[in-house]
């Protein structure tokens, strides 16, 4: 519906501008008409411009937004999908891989069927680069690199650059190849400290240097007690 008022009103917007430019062209002197063209074009301009502003929107802060308001939800409400869990856990693989290719066709726009159809189809087979294909079209991360890693070394086939530029950083992270181990760099032994020199000047106690003064190597003394006098008898 919005791409036909759309198609519509820019249809009459561009109409009415040529006739408005025609107009005015053909008779100058009917300010009235040219003043009602005008008006008609901006009303059915401001029409027009509703009707392209999520157009516009998305392609200004599409690349900005994307990762926060564009999602591929994987919806396990259906009842089939819900059978399919159950088979999964029961490990019943070819049921499961049965049952997920019917709801991919019913659902094509759901990545829960072909997620559960990669997960659990044989290795190698047809059926599992088909479901690797149709998981590789959503934006999930994980499954993505996941479905690259099965079409690349599988199935020999590149599925090329991802829409979404957080899938294709993630892919490039994932097949970088890890960087050697860095080498060990020999450490050569310290040299031993140099001895300790002691300070001449520094003097613990008397007896700690031979020759020394008396009167710098005494300290000071305490005083003699009074020699006590005895009466005479």
């Amino acid at each position: 519906m919005l791409l036909i008022l759309r198609i519509v009103f820019t249809g009459l917007f561009v109409g009415m501008l040529a006739h408005a430019a025609a107009a005015a062209h053909a008779n100058e002197a009917n300010d009235l008409g040219n003043a009602g063209n005008f008006a008609a074009a901006v009303v059915l301009g401001i029409a027009a411009s509703a009707t392209w502003a999520p157009v516009l929107g998305e392609a200004v802060a599409g690349p900005m937004t994307g990762t926060l308001t564009d999602g591929s939800v994987s919806q396990d409400t259906t009842r089939l999908i819900r059978w399919t869990r159950r088979l999964e856990l029961r490990g019943w693989r070819r049921t499961v891989v049965f049952l997920a290719f019917i709801e991919g066709v019913r659902h094509p726009l759901l990545p829960a069927a072909f997620i559960i159809g990669m997960n659990n189809a044989r290795p190698g087979t047809w059926l599992e680069r088909v479901f690797s294909l149709e998981v590789y079209r959503f934006n999930n991360v994980a499954n993505c690199v996941r479905a690259h890693d099965i079409l690349k070394l599988r199935h020999d086939i590149d599925p090329g650059l991802h829409r979404e530029p957080e899938v294709n950083l993630s892919i490039r992270a994932h097949l970088r190849e890890p960087r050697p181990e860095p080498a060990i760099l020999p450490v050569p032994d310290a040299a031993p400290p140099p001895p300790l020199q002691r300070n001449a000047r520094i003097r613990l106690f008397a007896t700690a240097f031979s020759g020394a003064p008396d009167a710098e190597l005494s300290g000071p003394q305490a005083p003699k007690p009074p020699e006590e006098t005895q009466p005479p008898s």
